[in-house]
């Protein structure tokens, strides 16, 4: 999908293609931060391997893994069952 939006500021305020890579860049993370987009899509539209996005993502408090309590449960119970199958 392709959005394009429209942003009036005056022509000596700021440097268009800088403020449009920048808000580019920005939407691209809100997208991320809000699991709109998976971290792969997200570092490959910023044109950035793993560990800098990762690295970009902690510089600006973003989680790249969200594990819940509830991922921690779902994961404990997996673990037992998998455990009694092998036992079994």
């Amino acid at each position: 999908m392709k959005l394009e939006i429209e942003v009036n500021v005056d022509d000596n305020a700021a440097d268009k293609a800088e403020l449009q890579e920048h808000l580019r860049r920005e939407a691209i993370l809100s997208l991320f931060a809000a699991r709109r987009i998976t971290a792969g899509k997200a570092a490959q539209e910023l044109g950035l391997e793993r560990v800098p996005f990762m690295e970009l993502l902690r510089q600006r408090g973003i989680p790249y893994i969200i594990y819940t309590p509830e991922d921690w449960k779902a994961d404990g119970e997996a673990i037992e069952k998998l455990a009694t199958r092998k036992a079994g």
